[in-house]
């Protein structure tokens, strides 16, 4: 059968179509969610995703143009977290240290709900009630998924100032609650490696 036509297509299924195909076919993804936010009803989905898939791919500008011709959906389809996060990704193309100041009111948010958390995990750890601590687990995993991606932009505006020093800064005051994350290593591991690349060739000449 030839392909159906957008408009034959379900809501669920073309946003469903539009993010599986985002990798190999970014632009006809894009078409599909901004053609689905021009319907009623769509996928409460489809506005953050639209957001976060066009900063994804640094496309800010469109993303920008997004928030300020669709005012009426940010409060009905983001939440103040994703906002905020979104508007600092905006931001920092043209204001990176107000970007930066913005990713740490978000992270400081985090911080003080990962140290809540932790704290209450400890409290009810030798208690015999399951769910309440499977609940409390899922509760610091989801702002730990919260948590990283703030951090992770925070270091990206010194690394593209090649100021890796700066960056092992912000990782070191993450390790309390990252030393386990594997994207957190990873980038660590990088950051430590460019530091050293700087030093100079002397040093790897003489290794060599």
């Amino acid at each position: 059968m030839p392909p159906r036509l957008e408009e034959e297509l379900d809501p669920v299924t073309l946003h469903n179509q539009a993010l599986i195909n985002m990798d190999s076919n970014p632009s006809d993804g894009f078409a599909k969610l901004q053609y689905l936010l021009s319907q009623n009803p769509f996928p409460p989905e489809t506005f953050s995703n639209l957001l976060l898939l066009y900063c994804k791919y640094e496309y800010y500008d469109l993303a920008a143009d997004v928030l300020a011709e669709n005012a009426h959906l940010t409060y009905k389809y983001l939440t103040q977290y994703l906002y905020d996060y979104i508007d600092a990704l905006i931001t920092q193309q043209t204001a990176p240290m107000d970007a930066y100041n913005k990713f740490e009111a978000i992270s400081n948010e985090q911080i003080n709900e990962l140290r809540r958390l932790t704290k209450r995990m400890n409290e009810i750890r030798d208690g015999n009630d399951e769910l309440i601590i499977q609940k409390t687990a899922k509760a610091y995993d989801d702002t730990m998924a919260k948590y990283m991606p703030v951090l992770m932009s925070q270091a990206k505006i010194y690394w593209d100032m090649n100021n890796y020093s700066q960056v092992e800064k912000i990782f070191r005051k993450s390790v309390e609650f990252c030393s386990e994350n594997d994207i957190w290593k990873l980038n660590v591991a990088h950051t430590l490696f460019m530091q050293v690349s700087n030093i100079g060739q002397n040093c790897f000449t003489i290794i060599i």
